[in-house]
């Protein structure tokens, strides 16, 4: 049984119809300089890119799986004759070269990732390409078991043995499945950021958060930094110590 999201899921939504939802938190702009270099990691048909222009943060790039958004985006860029680089790119495996960012975007990205080897995969990635202490600024879905469509759709997806918090998405009209996605617990994404080289969050934000189907349902905003190295083996040899995980 397929459990994972395909880079075919994702580009049955061709250009500026890819889910995008979220709003960027006005708090990221608290700890970005104007010549940040920022990566946004799954970034569609350009909307966060181009909200962060707007703003007046010129030094930013794109990645997506999805070819048609990409293609989108860059026909958006160049009808406005902005020279942004945005490209098709797997979280995974980033063509970009080792601290090059000082900060990555994630917008209703991580609800995408389905797996919990995939997700340390693609943040550990994330610290590769992030500059010493760079930041990862997350706003996500979190689960909310006290709306019923949703309390269904976790239901269903245990009795299909899918992790907690993961469910399938399906067309409205059509009944086609369209993807998996899957919703997280504060403590999940602490214990992801903890697991993979990253500092306590900063910053952290329960708010409520509209989806694209305009359920109102709970949500996550995050900031958090890429531990220092020589910080990293110090966490290590206290853990190996006490024989135990810190818990943040």
């Amino acid at each position: 049984m397929i459990t994972s999201n395909s880079k075919l899921n994702w580009n049955k939504f061709e250009g500026n119809k890819i889910p995008s939802s979220l709003e960027l938190n006005p708090v990221i702009f608290k700890y970005l300089k104007f010549d940040s270099k920022i990566l946004d990691v799954g970034c569609g048909f350009g909307k966060t890119i181009s909200d962060f222009y707007n703003k007046g943060y010129k030094n930013i790039s794109g990645v997506d799986v999805n070819e048609s958004g990409i293609k989108f985006a860059k026909s958006k860029f160049k009808k406005l004759g902005v020279d942004i680089d945005v490209r098709v790119n797997d979280a995974s495996h980033l063509d970009y070269n080792n601290e090059t960012f000082d900060a990555i975007i994630t917008q209703a990205f991580w609800t995408t990732i389905v797996g919990k080897e995939k997700r340390e995969e693609i943040l550990k990635e994330f610290g590769r390409v992030l500059k010493k202490g760079g930041m990862i600024y997350i706003a996500d879905f979190g689960r909310t078991w006290n709306l019923n469509i949703y309390r269904k759709r976790y239901t269903n997806g245990r009795k299909r043995r899918l992790e907690i918090g993961t469910f399938e998405a399906f067309n409205k009209q059509t009944g086609e499945f369209m993807y998996f996605a899957h919703h997280y617990t504060r403590r999940e994404f602490r214990q992801l950021l903890e697991k993979c080289g990253f500092e306590k969050p900063f910053y952290y934000e329960h708010t409520k958060f509209t989806t694209q189907s305009g359920n109102k349902i709970n949500g996550h905003v995050i900031l958090s930094t890429k531990i220092i190295i020589s910080q990293l083996k110090q966490v290590e040899r206290s853990r190996n110590k006490f024989g135990m995980t810190q818990r943040l």
